[in-house]
Parts: structure tokens; C-alpha cells; sequence
């Protein structure tokens, strides 16, 4: 299974892979705006754009009913949804979602009930992640320091060495059940778990662009800025396993339309997502490739000495 389709001129803004009776691939081309295809086929699925009701607080009927309609055609609730004012981070189940109005403001509704979450020491968020299954959020601050959230508890917030730079991409992944926590501040990945202890980390001899994990946290995929090579790590030991250039897999994956250009050679990766079966898709520009890390190279592993 390896396929690509042009989908826009615009960069992608996000991909995510959506499990259910069928996987899906879900690909935003706006903030609002969202496309759904089969993730073996590529088969289209439809296209669905969203208003953001105008409500004085979001217990009125108008905000649950759009809460209700962020579903895929799966059944699957989106992640993630960006509006004018506010990010919107849900659970699987939709029981919980974690809100951003920017700086350090954030609330946890959980089943139905909202609580402001207690921010120290912080004057705004540069990324956020929340766990899918267990509600746990995490988030970097301007400093370099990651806050962590048992649901609406706060664990506390943790300096684990983060050097932000201009140019360079700050990034949080987290696993399902909050085990793993992912960051990268374009130089190094670093491993914690959910009590902010530090498990791993590895200097790149690249700059890091995109950066996702498998729901489960056995692996990890980054995308080089300067080359377009793409990276799976062990999620545990952050050992290389696959290596690839991005435009290489898109160029032997199977062309969905009649006619269709490659993006440029240098384009940098736009999205980034993959599965617990190594299923990984990408974006460069406004084209969208699903491939899997059985088309890349395998990488030496170290052996043990004798």
C-alpha cells in the first residue's frame, strides 16, 4: 500500500490517521476545512468544512452540537480542531477535551464539566500535546519548560534542557495512555514519561522539522528540515531504524489522478503522522503520500559485544 494525490497548491496544514472500522486519513487544507480518504486505497471519502458557532460560553446547545459533528466518516472524533480563538484537543472517546485560548490559558472539560487548569511561572505556550486515552496534557512554555497534567491536576513543570531557537521547530508528541511523551527542540529528541522524568535522549546530526509517534509509542518518525529524509526511531531506545528521502517514497508511490507534478525536490515536509503499524503520510506542498517503513532502508542496529 503506497499512494499519493495532489490535493491543493497550499501547503497541508495537518494529517492524521483515524482508526475504525476503516482507517482514514484525515488531511486539512484549511484550519476549517478537512478531507477524508481511505488510508489503503486513497480512495476520497469526503470533504467537510466547519463553521465555529458564535456562543457566550460553551454550555449552549449551539456548542455541543458542533462538538458533535467533529466525527469522521469512520466515527472516529478528531483530534485536533483549530478555530479563530481556540484549539480544541479531544479524546477518543470525546469525554474530554483539553481548550487553548492562547498564552497560558487552558481548560479540561470532562464530561461536560470545565476546570481552568493552574498554570506557575509560565507567560505563554509555544506547543501542546494531550494523550488520546487517559486525558493526560503537556505543554512547553516559552523557557523551554514542560508542564504536565493529570487531567486537571497539575504534575508540574520540568526544565529538561531545551535550547528554542529562531528557525528551529519546537515539537511535542505524546503517546496513547500518556506513557511517552516526545519532544524536540530541532536538535535533540527527548524521552520522558508522564512524570516528567527523562528516559532518553539523542542529539541529531539534523535539523528536526516534523515529528510524530505511533499511538502506542513503539516508534517515532521525524523529518529532516535541510534534506527531506525521513526518520523511524526505536520509541524506547530512540535507536534509527528506517531511513528514506521523502521524495523518493512519494515518486514510487502509485499516482492516484490522470495527471499530476511532483513537488519541488526541496520542499520541506508541511505534515507528518503514522500508526502502530508503521503506516506513515506525509505532505510536501499540497501532495499527500501514504507509504509504509517497509519502503525505506533499514538502518544498522549495534550489536552487542562477545
Amino acid at each position: 500500500m503506497s499512494w499519493r494525490l495532489h490535493l491543493t497548491n497550499q501547503a497541508i496544514q495537518a494529517l492524521e490517521i483515524l482508526d475504525g472500522d476503516t482507517l482514514i486519513l484525515a488531511a486539512w487544507s484549511r484550519r476549517d476545512r478537512v478531507a477524508y480518504y481511505d488510508l489503503s486505497t486513497g480512495t476520497p471519502l469526503g470533504e467537510v468544512s466547519f463553521e465555529v458557532p458564535t456562543v457566550e460560553n460553551r454550555q449552549d446547545e449551539k456548542w455541543h452540537v458542533f462538538l458533535a459533528s467533529l466525527t469522521a466518516p469512520n466515527g472516529a472524533t478528531l483530534p485536533l480542531i483549530r478555530t479563530p480563538t481556540l484549539d480544541i484537543y479531544t479524546t477518543d472517546d470525546g469525554r474530554m477535551r483539553l481548550y487553548y485560548a492562547g498564552g497560558t490559558e487552558l481548560s479540561l472539560e470532562s464530561d461536560g464539566t470545565e476546570t481552568k487548569l493552574t498554570v506557575e511561572d509560565a507567560e505563554r505556550f509555544l506547543t501542546l500535546g494531550l494523550d488520546r486515552f487517559l486525558g493526560l496534557s503537556a505543554a512547553i512554555d516559552e523557557s523551554g519548560k514542560l508542564h504536565i497534567y493529570q487531567q486537571h491536576i497539575r504534575v508540574g513543570a520540568f526544565d529538561l534542557g531545551l535550547s528554542i531557537e529562531d528557525g528551529l521547530r519546537l515539537d511535542m508528541v505524546i503517546s496513547r495512555g500518556g506513557g511517552a511523551i516526545f519532544v524536540s527542540d530541532g536538535k535533540q529528541i527527548i524521552l520522558t514519561d508522564s512524570s516528567g522524568r527523562v528516559r532518553k535522549s539523542t542529539h541529531t546530526h539534523y535539523f528536526i522539522g516534523n515529528m510524530s509517534c505511533s499511538p502506542n509509542g513503539k516508534f517515532l518518525v521525524t523529518s529532516d528540515i535541510d534534506t527531506g529524509v525521513l526518520r523511524v526511531y526505536d520509541g524506547t531506545t530512540l535507536q534509527p531504524l528506517h531511513q528514506r528521502f521523502a521524495i523518493d517514497l512519494l515518486a514510487e508511490a502509485t499516482q492516484l489522478q490522470l495527471i499530476a507534478d511532483l513537488p519541488p525536490m526541496m520542499v520541506a515536509l508541511s505534515a507528518l503522522t503514522m500508526n502502530n503499524e508503521k503506516h506513515i503520510a506525509f505532505s510536501m506542498s499540497g501532495v499527500i503520500c501514504v507509504t509504509h517503513s517497509e519502503q525505506m532502508d533499514d538502518l544498522p542496529r549495534p550489536q552487542p559485544l562477545l
